[in-house]
């Protein structure tokens, strides 16, 4: 019997894109009619409170939620267990460094599976540069043109997959109102990637500008406390707004109440929050940095780009909001660009032709039999948690040089100002 199974994590009050992107795909999946099932380690102690879990059942998937190991030993046998339990045709892992390596020891018993590259994340760089997919049995998939061309350039893949994520297409779309422009932010509320911080500064900046301006943070996060206490000691409290995590149909709806979407982030894939924001016709101004940001901003096309200073990005928002032509001209081609390239149904038909692909070279061999640990793919456990950590650890430190630079690059404008 033809199955797919994926593995990925799950957190109390998720709001990854990757998870989205997950539920989308594996719903879809189970109502084309295809078996699915997720392993769900879940981090916490209260896994009934799983938001993807919950998601997942309510679209009728079979969800195995485990607690999250903290051997990565323990996880990878964790892993290997729900494969032989259930018994898949093809697997999807995602996120996780020791989903990976079970798909490697997995891969080499004939099970066909699949790695996908969401971001330009250094945790993948450092994964795909010990675990070849091509060489244990599996294909590399990537949400953009940009981090396909990485993966080639790197020499991990020389012919990987793009498949970009899928977003519904909305009906709805705001018109603009000089007198009450509406900015959003949606994502994880953290500085780790995301930059929030360069994020309230520019609407901040924005808001002092204009008193017509008004905006919403949404999501959740380490600096939620933060940035309310920032935009409080600007007076703004009342023009900033924060929504904490919401469920995704109240996303939407406050998507469709936008006209403009912010984001500042250091690195990216294909930000699925942009993505289901340009499908309502909502104009992104983005930080232009290499990902696959500039395959969907196209400069005063379908957006704006701007750098990493905030006052280029208030100047940014200022602008849509004061030029109605330019926004709609804006707005209306984000609308057809997803409309074309980035819809749930283009994407979910190139996810069933590879699915379709792979179930062609399955020949799995369950049980699969588990090598000697604690040695796993010829890797020790201490390097799987040593390609979990160390990346993160340079990470943090170059984003708080970035930070530093960006911050004394505003204040000396402000005082040449």
């Amino acid at each position: 019997m033809m199955r797919i199974a994926f593995a990925h994590y799950s957190t109390e009050d998720d709001i990854g894109g990757a998870s989205s992107w997950l539920i989308r795909l594996a719903a879809d999946l189970r109502h084309q009619g295809w078996p699915v099932a997720v392993l769900l380690p879940h981090s916490g102690n209260h896994p009934e409170r799983s938001t993807i879990a919950a998601a997942l059942r309510a679209a009728d998937v079979e969800v195995v939620l485990q607690p999250q190991l903290s051997s990565a030993n323990d996880a990878v046998l964790q892993t290997l267990g729900f494969l032989n339990e259930c018994q898949p045709t093809v697997f999807l892992p995602q996120c996780l460094p020791v989903h990976y390596i079970a798909a490697v020891i997995a891969g080499r018993q004939g099970l066909p599976w699949a790695m996908t590259v969401h971001s330009d994340d250094p945790q993948y760089w450092s994964i795909l540069r010990v675990i070849r997919p091509g060489q244990a049995g599996g294909s590399t998939v990537c949400v953009s043109h940009y981090l396909a061309g990485e993966v080639k350039r790197r020499g991990f893949d020389s012919d990987p997959l793009v498949i970009p994520c899928g977003v519904p297409l909305s009906s709805q779309q705001v018109e603009h109102n000089p007198n009450h422009f509406h900015v959003v932010y949606s994502g994880r509320v953290v500085e780790l990637q995301k930059r929030i911080s360069l994020v309230v500064t520019s609407l901040i900046l924005a808001c002092q500008a204009s008193p017509h301006i008004r905006a919403t943070i949404i999501g959740a996060g380490a600096a939620l406390q933060d940035c309310q206490q920032q935009v409080h000691d600007a007076g703004l409290a009342e023009a900033i707004h924060f929504t904490g995590r919401l469920s995704p149909p109240n996303v939407q709806q406050l998507l469709a109440d936008a006209h403009a979407i912010l984001l500042m982030s250091d690195f990216e894939g294909l930000p699925v929050a942009l993505l289901e924001a340009m499908a309502a016709g909502v104009v992104p101004v983005a930080r232009s940095i290499a990902s696959g940001i500039p395959e969907l901003v196209h400069h005063e096309q379908t957006g704006l780009l701007v750098s990493d200073d905030p006052t280029e990005a208030a100047a940014a928002i200022l602008r849509l909001a004061k030029d109605p032509q330019l926004w709609r001209h804006c707005s209306s081609a984000s609308r057809d660009l997803v409309r074309r390239a980035y819809g749930q149904p283009q994407t979910l038909q190139q996810w069933n032709n590879l699915i379709n692909d792979l179930q062609a070279t399955s020949t799995p061999q369950y049980p699969i039999q588990q090598p000697p640990l604690p040695i796993t793919t010829k890797l020790k456990a201490a390097s799987i948690d040593f390609l979990w950590t160390l990346p993160q650890r340079k990470q943090r430190l170059t984003q708080e040089c970035r930070l530093r630079i960006a911050q004394f690059k505003h204040r000396l404008k402000q005082v040449i100002g």
